[in-house]
């Protein structure tokens, strides 16, 4: 039985460099396999010509980086589930929160950019964000990940850029010109898929409003206690 991989880990990845969120292209294929239910078949259909690129190796492209967030990690059928509801109840909401948490969990280096520099500004009531914020949280982790330095100025100014367009994609940034960082609404349905994750990932309750996840919401350890104890209380409106 292939094992979940809950979340990536390991070296960072450049997965963001030829495409950002794909949230359209995202709906697309959960409507598209609730309706064939077969992930193959799904594939098949988006690759020839389901999606509205015109090239077929951008479709490929497209199917395969929504298949490593979505699919390629072994997740439960009730991950599927939930999201092709969201996809398909018509909330644009639903769907940005549910794929800014599992594109992120899918992707350390996206995760790690929300935790260390986005949450950061935050918490220090900072709201604007630039590539160079960006910039510098890649200088400062090529210890630790030495395969940034392998990188060259186009490619992470790219990054850069499509880190900014992906985060105003799922709702975590707002503006054009200039981005800034705004709590994302996030509905109660995507809520309770986050602690459902959590908990059949092994977190213990008494440790899940503590998880770093919450923050890829901009909540804190309280709001995350709050949403536990009171279920139904927990829509936000910004």
């Amino acid at each position: 039985m292939e094992i979940t991989r809950w979340r990536a880990s390991g070296p960072y990845l450049l997965r963001l460099v030829s495409k950002t969120s794909l949230l359209e292209e995202t709906r697309l294929f959960l409507q598209t396999y609730a309706r064939l239910g077969n992930l193959e078949a799904t594939r098949k259909e988006l690759v020839d010509g389901g999606l509205p690129q015109r090239s077929r190796a951008t479709r490929q492209t497209i199917v395969e980086i929504v298949r490593l967030r979505l699919v390629r990690w072994n997740p439960p059928a009730w991950v599927l589930a939930d999201l092709v509801a969201f996809a398909q109840d018509g909330h644009q909401t639903d769907l940005q929160a549910a794929l800014l948490l599992h594109t992120a969990r899918q992707d350390n280096l996206l995760y790690d950019i929300i935790q260390h520099v986005v949450v950061p500004r935050w918490r220090d009531g900072e709201r604007g964000l630039i590539r160079a914020d960006i910039q510098r949280f890649l200088d400062g982790v090529q210890t630790e990940h030495p395969e940034v330095m392998g990188w060259s100025h186009a490619t992470r100014e790219k990054l850069s850029g499509n880190v900014l367009s992906t985060l105003h994609d799922f709702g975590l940034l707002q503006g054009k010109a200039i981005r800034e960082i705004v709590e994302p609404f996030v509905p109660q349905a995507v809520v309770q898929h986050l602690i459902r994750l959590l908990s059949d990932e092994g977190i213990a309750e008494a440790d899940l409003a503590l998880h770093p996840d919450w923050r890829l919401w901009l909540w804190d350890a309280a709001r995350a206690q709050n949403a536990l104890d009171h279920p139904l209380r927990q829509e936000h409106t910004v």
